[in-house]
């Protein structure tokens, strides 16, 4: 793909393995704290989202809001299971040291949390601060806006970028800003998590981050 210009990479699921983790968490504080939610409902529901987004929905589904002390202890949890347990994705950092194309990071995560997660993992010098998050924008993904702003800030135009996303909700977000957007589902991912991206509007599937700079010669 000689006319791409741009790689632009979701975070949670992409670049770290921090979603198995997240997810555990949010479950296991969610239901302690009387709102009885398994890690299978957890996945389904709420991967890709925006936490804001993820508290309405918690709202309508249970019919009242969180506590608040309910967002400290899952952040203080997740901040902790993070230091003990996250890995980069399997191939990632061969594929950042020899992608010659501009790159950045934009997610639905705070600015906080991808800093986090990416010094954790050793990725954050890869990235030279091009990191853009959902709280720069007015709307979430699946909205495009954090898609627009991250080409707009790294000076491109949206139809020279593609995107790597492993979430509905990113490859929505990617898609309607008119971006090409390769899905990432790694093996152990349930099959039927491939047929969504793609019906979300993923212009191809991949389960291994390895192959990644032969599709983009592709």
């Amino acid at each position: 793909m000689s006319n791409l210009e741009l790689v632009i990479f979701d975070c949670d699921g992409v670049l770290v393995d921090s979603e198995p983790i997240v997810n555990r968490i949010f479950a296991e504080t969610l239901t302690e704290a009387g709102f009885a939610i398994t890690y299978e409902e957890v996945t389904q529901k709420f991967v890709g989202k925006s936490l804001a987004t993820c508290l309405n929905m918690i709202e309508q589904i249970f019919g009242r809001s969180v506590p608040a002390k309910w967002l400290e202890l899952r952040k203080e949890r997740e901040i902790a299971a993070l230091k003990q347990e996250l890995q980069a994705t399997a191939g990632i950092v061969d594929v950042l040291k020899e992608l010659t194309l501009p790159k950045c990071v934009a997610s639905n995560s705070s600015p906080r949390h991808i800093n986090l997660v990416l010094g954790l993992t050793g990725l954050l010098d890869h990235f030279d601060g091009k990191l853009y998050s959902c709280h720069h924008v007015d709307r979430p993904k699946p909205f495009p806006d954090v898609y627009f702003h991250a080409a707009s800030q790294m000076g491109y135009a949206p139809e020279p970028c593609v995107v790597m996303e492993d979430s509905v909700a990113g490859v929505k977000a990617g898609s309607a800003a008119g971006m090409r957007v390769f899905g990432y589902a790694p093996s152990d991912r349930h099959s039927s998590h491939h047929e969504a991206l793609i019906a979300a509007g993923a212009k191809l599937v991949f389960d291994d981050m390895r192959q990644l700079l032969d599709l983009l010669k592709a």
